[in-house]
């Protein structure tokens, strides 16, 4: 392993150990045109579409995101494999994918962008704003209590990147936050960590629930029936990891039964969710297009170009993923 420090460039090396790229992605030509000024003289090339014979097969290092089934059967020569994106349960455990290919993800600003997006759906519950809108329409002069977030006991479940910025934002604005993670062992901002195997036990204090956890065979439907019970009657759940982290008939009976105040859905079993979803017209359900935290090709064209020499030099590359783990 190297003994440069986490984060700095390695330096660029020979020309004889460039190692072709790939870019597999609907953005492929704007990552590439990113990816040149970067990576001068590395060839990279661009495909934005399903499977082709005509693919390069000499390259080693692939940028990739959602890719059809049986694809990288079409780069033999693949070493490495870093996911435009935070999540990685959609590359794991293809058949099509080596045991002995590298996998990183990437981070962005991805906690920056969550933690802004479940700020945002916060405040707006919490200060009424649906309400006050609805009184201005009609003319109405009507003040209400105001409860403050800075009051509330908010559960993150997920304590990596993205919660831990998650966590830094709530606490900087007052709230109590409680988390769980997988050891359980203390974190930033975080009052209380409660470890994986009993995560449930945090769920009765929690006037707010935020799901920042991956998709993998533990996480897989974890908030059922059961864990919306142990909820305070009223709480919010905001979903911004996976939708596979929720039963979807068990979150549809607790806001119909007004267990729960509100659910602020992000991701979904289904992307797009189907037009006849029952979550489309349920009234305490908020729903966006999968967009808490969009990818930006400059910051990730940033991660990739580091890791790429990193790669090529014999480094440790950031952000690897622990298949076993499934993050």
């Amino acid at each position: 392993m190297s003994s440069r420090e986490p984060g700095i460039v390695a330096a660029r090396p020979a020309a004889e150990e460039i190692a072709p790229v790939l870019v597999w992605h609907p953005r492929a030509e704007e990552y590439r045109r990113a990816l040149l000024s970067r990576l001068p003289g590395v060839p990279i090339d661009a495909h934005g579409g399903g499977c082709h014979a005509a693919l390069p097969s000499d390259a080693r290092a692939l940028l990739a995101w959602r890719l059809p089934p049986q694809a990288l059967l079409q780069v033999p020569e693949l070493r490495w494999l870093q996911v435009a994106g935070a999540g990685v349960d959609h590359v794991l455990g293809r058949a099509d994918l080596p045991e002995e290919v590298i996998v990183t993800r990437s981070l962005g600003r991805f906690g920056v962008q969550v933690a802004e997006y479940v700020l945002a759906y916060l405040l707006h519950l919490w200060v009424g704003i649906e309400e006050y809108r609805r009184d201005q329409d009609r003319a109405v002069w009507s003040p209400r209590p105001r409860p403050l977030l800075a009051d509330a006991r908010v559960g993150l479940v997920g304590l990596g990147s993205i919660g831990t910025e998650v966590a830094h934002a709530l606490h900087a604005l007052g709230a109590c936050v409680l988390g769980v993670c997988r050891s359980g062992r203390p974190r930033p901002h975080v009052a209380r960590v409660f470890p994986a195997a009993e995560w449930q036990r945090m769920l009765p204090e929690c006037d707010a629930l935020v799901l920042t956890a991956p998709l993998t065979a533990e996480t897989r439907g974890m908030v059922d029936a059961a864990a919306l019970k142990l909820l305070p009657r009223g709480a919010v759940l905001v979903n911004v990891g996976r939708g596979g982290l929720v039963r979807e008939e068990a979150l549809l009976a607790a806001l119909r039964e007004g267990h729960l105040r509100a659910a602020v859905l992000d991701v979904f079993d289904e992307e797009p969710l189907p037009a006849e979803h029952p979550l489309w017209t349920e009234p305490g359900a908020w729903i966006t297009p999968h967009v808490a935290a969009p990818s930006e090709i400059e910051p990730i064209a940033d991660e990739f170009a580091a890791n790429y020499w990193r790669f090529v030099n014999g480094e440790r590359l950031h952000n690897i993923v622990d298949r076993r783990r499934g993050y």
